[in-house]
C-alpha cells in the first residue's frame, strides 16, 4: 500500500518563537489581534502556541485569549490560554497548531497603561498527530548531523551523520500520540507515514 509523505528540507532543530503570531502589542478586552503570520515557521509542521504578557506599570486584570487555527488534518481549531500572573512570563498551549488564523482577547481590566501581548510557537515541532504507522525516511541529501525520530512514547530511531544519499531506511512500526523528526543541522528527507488522525476533541 501507498504512504502519505512529508518533506523536510534545510531544517536546523525548531526554536521557540515568541511573536511568531501576534508582535507586541497592547492587551485587547474583546477584539481581534493582527496575526501577522499564519504558518508555522516549517512547512507540513505543528507546534503548541504561547503567549507572554509584560506588564507595563501597575498590572492588569488578566482575561482569556481565544486562539483559532488548524490542525496537521486540516481540521478548524480553538484553544483558550489564560497569561501569567507574573510579569513577563510565558504560558504554553496543549494543542498542535499547523495554523494561527485568529487571536482574540475576552475579559481583561486595563488597571494600569494596558499590559503588552505576544502570541507566538514553542520549539517542538511534530509532523503527524494521533496515531499511525511509520514507513520509513528516505535520504535526498547527506546530512552533516543526526537526525532523531520518536513519537510521545520516546525515541524510535536516531540516523547517524553523513548517511549517504539514496539511502531508505525502513521501518514500519506504530507511532502514537505525535510524530517529531528533528534534525541537527541541514538535510533534505522525506518521511512516509500515515497521516493525521481526524479529532472530536472539543473546540475550545
Amino acid at each position: 500500500m501507498g504512504y502519505p509523505w512529508t518533506y523536510l528540507s534545510g531544517i536546523q532543530p525548531a526554536v521557540a518563537d515568541v511573536d511568531r503570531f501576534v508582535t507586541d502589542v497592547h492587551m485587547k478586552v474583546a477584539t481581534a489581534y493582527t496575526v501577522a503570520t499564519p504558518a508555522q515557521p516549517e512547512a507540513s509542521t505543528a507546534r503548541h502556541v504561547t503567549i507572554t504578557r509584560t506588564f507595563d506599570g501597575l498590572a492588569d486584570t488578566p482575561g482569556t485569549i481565544l486562539v483559532t487555527g488548524t490542525n496537521l488534518a486540516g481540521q478548524i481549531i480553538t484553544e483558550t490560554l489564560t497569561p501569567s500572573a507574573v510579569d513577563a512570563t510565558l504560558v504554553e498551549g496543549a494543542k498542535w497548531f499547523q495554523t494561527v488564523t485568529a487571536v482574540q482577547g475576552a475579559g481583561w481590566i486595563i488597571s494600569g497603561n494596558n499590559d503588552h501581548i505576544t502570541v507566538g510557537c514553542g520549539a517542538d515541532a511534530i509532523i503527524a498527530e494521533g496515531s499511525g504507522t511509520l514507513h520509513g525516511i528516505q535520504i535526498n541529501t547527506t546530512a552533516v548531523g543526526t537526525i532523531t525520530v520518536s513519537d510521545a512514547a520516546g525515541t524510535i530511531a536516531v540516523l547517524p551523520v553523513s548517511v549517504a544519499v539514496g539511502t531508505f531506511y525502513q521501518w514500519d512500526v506504530s507511532w502514537s500520540g505525535w510524530l517529531r523528526v528533528v534534525m541537527a543541522a541541514a538535510s533534505d528527507i522525506t518521511v512516509l507515514h500515515s497521516g493525521s488522525n481526524i479529532f472530536t476533541y472539543a473546540m475550545a
